[in-house]
């Protein structure tokens, strides 16, 4: 079977995991390639993927997760940093970061396809809190870095404050804590 070379090692050995296959990631990809018949007659199926033919396609097509290159992803870090520090100096117009909001609507503009990098959903959000935001604009996640930050997100929700109140000697009768 022909898996389109966009596929990393890596990713095709999360695929297999995340459905309930096992693929040992000492093995070259050369080799988990050849044995992918063997490793698709175990794969759990689930709403994303919800048969072998679906799995075909997938592995067949161009991965939809992004990889820059390393001359782009400097260059997106670079005006992610820009505008992440626009923002830190209360939006302002000074010559040192940008001089317009066209400037920065171009650079947000650039960077917003590449919203697997923290940084680039960082700017985003501050670009999109400012009163210079022309359009709101949302960074494009791939589906596993959306799932990954669902989880994190409940996983901060679920936090129980409590208070605390403790007598003490006479010259400081009580203490609050709120942990």
């Amino acid at each position: 079977m022909l898996i389109d070379k966009s596929h990393s090692k890596g990713d095709i050995i999360t695929l297999f995991k995340n459905h309930g296959v096992y693929i040992d990631d000492g093995l070259t990809k050369g080799k988990i390639i050849e044995n992918i018949e063997n490793y698709m007659n175990h794969f759990k199926y689930n709403e994303k993927i919800k048969n072998l033919t679906e799995l075909r396609n997938y592995l067949k097509n161009v991965s939809p997760k992004q990889r820059p290159t390393t001359q782009e992803k400097s260059e997106i870090m670079f005006k992610s940093k820009k505008i992440i520090k626009w923002g830190k100096n209360d939006y302002l117009f000074n010559g040192h970061t940008y001089n317009n909001s066209e400037e920065v609507f171009e650079d947000v503009m650039y960077i917003y396809k590449w919203g697997d990098l923290p940084s680039v959903r960082r700017a985003c959000k501050i670009y999109n809190r400012s009163v210079y935001c022309i359009n709101h604009v949302n960074p494009i996640i791939s589906a596993e870095v959306y799932d990954e930050l669902q989880k994190n997100k409940i996983i901060k929700e679920q936090t129980i404050y409590n208070l605390q109140i403790r007598h003490t000697t006479k010259e400081n009768p009580i203490i609050v804590c709120f942990d």
